[in-house]
């Protein structure tokens, strides 16, 4: 017994003395290395500075959203940090549709509905889908909403995308299968309150419906993709007072707004946002900052984060590898990677290329007789290269001689053509005018025979009036009837 409690004394000093050496060591590497462990341990971690959603933020609580503990709706509520437990539910005077008011027929959304500035989050609509005309009042409010310049963020999937369709009139149409698997890049031009978001997003399962990017309308702005869909995107919605008096205001087009406000109907536009994620896992994910990016877009009192954005990493293109470098490529294939020297600058390179080493033997002789073939190939490269250059200029120049020659001949061709119609047009007015000439002509010889007729009649009617004197004057003095005179 005694034995085994000196082991186990024994045992437990070594343990002791090796605690203690340890924190020896790394006081001292503490020492040493001026607390550079610590720091790096928190480089990559952001600042958990307290959020707080923006002033002018509605979330839709109505009853489409899935209130319950582990629903969609309530992990939004829980993202945007919205609403207080009282009554054993939860409420926040910006809450849009609680309490089981219709959301679009409230007097409250027709007051927001007619102001600027605001924007309403719509969680995946999972227990319900409001139906209304979509002529009449209550569509009518939906589009003035986002017309008067606001912000409509929708979220979920093939719901949201025929609620945009129906009260909008898109044709927006799901990625084929309804599924794309992704990943989703971010693209350059974003707004800068987006930028806080990742640069990749990932596809969950089926969490993640996508749009394709063809059925897309005219002032839409792809924000995350792939080269054929979209899980993120934001329309430009526009409306204008009708031409007809007493009309509510109409769709227009963003590319149609310098027309209308020529004929004096300016227009006010908003914006439609879709997030195709559907917000039902429990755990913070990546799609998180992209809806807290997208409720920033209107906020007045918006600030640039501490640590700035993130910009999008550069793409990076294989470069050649030393094996196929030929002639004077420069070289581009570091340890690190393979990039391309017009991504990268040559200063940042991993590695440059290693001297050669002498070695005994025949074996420098040969490998200089290899580079000597190398550079004489490459140097008949270069020339038939130069030959083939020369004889393709020298075919295009005679290719350009002889189209030079073909449009003379057709010009000469034209020419000729028109100095025949002028010929011909000049003979016609010719013949014309020798026509309108005779036909003058006549028409003087004629007014001239009709004036002497007249003046012959006249004549005649004179000598008529002297004859029948003269007769009455015989008659009366020698009383000889009319008949034998």
């Amino acid at each position: 017994a005694m034995g085994r409690g000196r082991v186990a004394g024994v045992a437990l000093a070594a343990l002791g003395m090796a605690a203690c050496l340890v924190v020896l060591a790394m006081k001292m590497r503490e020492k040493s290395t001026g607390g550079e462990d610590e720091l790096l341990l928190k480089v990559d971690l952001e600042s958990h500075d307290p959020y707080s959603a923006p002033a002018n933020l509605y979330l839709w609580w109505g009853p489409s959203t899935n209130h319950r503990f582990t629903g969609s709706g309530e992990h939004i509520r829980h993202l945007l940090h919205m609403g207080i437990i009282e009554g054993g539910e939860w409420r926040d005077p910006m809450f849009l549709g609680n309490n089981g008011v219709a959301t679009f027929r409230s007097q409250r959304f027709r007051k927001i509905s007619e102001t600027c500035c605001s924007t309403i989050v719509i969680p995946p609509m999972e227990w319900d889908f409001p139906v209304y005309n979509t002529h009449k009042m209550i569509g009518q409010r939906i589009r003035n909403y986002v017309a008067n310049g606001n912000m409509l963020v929708l979220t979920g999937g093939i719901l949201s995308i025929e609620f945009i369709n129906s009260y909008f009139f898109y044709t927006i149409e799901p990625a084929d299968g309804d599924y794309s698997p992704g990943p989703y890049r971010r693209l350059e031009d974003v707004p800068d309150c987006m930028r806080v978001a990742p640069e990749v997003l990932p596809q969950k399962g089926i969490s993640v419906t996508a749009v394709k990017k063809d059925s897309l309308p005219s002032g839409t702005e792809v924000l995350w993709g792939t080269p054929r869909s979209s899980p993120v995107f934001m329309i430009k919605f526009c409306e204008a007072q009708s031409p007809d008096e007493g009309m509510p205001p109409t769709k227009v087009l963003p590319r149609d707004c310098p027309l209308a406000e020529r004929d004096g109907r300016p227009c006010s536009c908003g914006y439609i946002m879709y997030i195709g994620y559907n917000y039902q896992e429990q755990y913070p994910t990546r799609w998180d900052r992209v809806l807290r990016g997208a409720v920033e877009i209107m906020n007045p009192s918006y600030s640039t984060p501490q640590r700035g954005y993130k910009g999008n990493k550069e793409v990076v293109i294989p470069g050649t590898p030393p094996c196929l470098q030929k002639g004077a490529k420069e070289y581009d294939w570091p340890n690190s990677g393979a990039y391309s020297t017009s991504k990268v600058p040559k200063a940042n390179l991993a590695s440059q290329p290693e001297e050669k080493k002498e070695s005994r033997g025949r074996v420098p002789n040969a490998l200089a007789r290899a580079d000597q073939k190398i550079d004489a190939q490459q140097k008949e490269i270069d020339a038939l290269e130069n030959q083939v250059r020369t004889l393709s200029e020298q075919r295009e120049e005679a290719a350009m001689r002889r189209a030079g020659a073909a449009s003379s001949e057709s010009l000469n061709q034209l020419k000729s053509q028109a100095h025949q119609l002028l010929h011909e047009v000049h003979a016609r007015e010719a013949r014309r005018s020798r026509k309108q000439n005779t036909e003058t002509s006549l028409v003087k010889a004629v007014s001239t025979l009709s004036k002497d007729v007249e003046n012959i009649d006249t004549k005649m009617n004179h000598l008529t009036k002297i004859v029948s004197a003269r007769h009455k004057k015989v008659v009366d003095k020698y009383g000889i009837p009319n008949g034998n005179a």
